[in-house]
């Protein structure tokens, strides 16, 4: 049987896709609602005090 095609990882906040398709370390990943997802390393160094303080990411 064929796998099902995987997913592209992209940043939730600026939409940059990570390179093959996995989660890059660098990036923070987060649940809000149920829903989990990615933000890229630009992108979570510049809300990185709203993302401390546990704010939703609708508040950045």
């Amino acid at each position: 049987p064929e796998e099902p095609a995987a997913e592209a990882v992209v940043c939730a906040r600026c939409g940059t896709a990570a390179e093959g398709g996995t989660v890059p370390l660098t990036w923070l990943s987060a649940v809000e609602d149920g829903r989990r997802l990615h933000f890229c390393e630009a992108c979570a160094r510049l809300h990185i005090r709203a993302i401390e303080s546990r704010l939703d990411s609708l508040w950045w």
